[in-house]
C-alpha cells in the first residue's frame, strides 16, 4: 500500500467556491476509482499556519495512482481544484512504522 498526500491552501476569496467544489464535482472523487482504500482530509487547527488543508489517499499500489492521475474525468476535476487553491505540494509515502498505545 502507498499513501499519496497533498497539502494546499484555499485561495483568498475562494473559500465559498471551494466549499461548493468539495460538495459537488470534488465530492468523494478519489473513492470513485479502483485501487483506492481510503481517504483522510484534515484542516489545520492553527489559524495562520500554512498549508491549511491536507489530504491523504491510501492506494493499493503506485500503478493505481498513476491510472487515476491520467484518467480524463479526474484530470478535469483536478483542473477545477487547482483554480481554487495555492501552495500545493505532494508526497508519496510508504509506511515504515505504526505504534499505538
Amino acid at each position: 500500500m502507498v499513501t499519496f498526500e497533498y497539502r494546499f491552501d484555499v485561495l483568498p476569496g475562494k473559500l465559498r467556491e471551494y466549499e461548493r467544489y468539495v460538495k459537488g464535482p470534488g465530492k468523494d472523487i478519489w473513492l470513485k476509482f479502483k485501487g483506492v482504500k481510503g481517504v483522510r482530509v484534515f484542516k489545520s487547527m492553527l489559524g495562520g499556519s500554512s498549508p491549511q488543508r491536507l489530504v491523504q489517499v491510501d492506494l493499493e499500489s503506485l500503478a493505481a495512482l498513476e491510472k487515476i492521475l491520467t484518467d480524463p474525468t479526474f484530470r478535469k476535476v483536478k483542473h477545477v481544484f487547482h483554480g481554487l487553491v495555492t501552495h500545493v505540494s505532494d508526497s508519496l509515502l510508504a509506511q515504515v512504522s505504526d505504534k499505538r498505545k
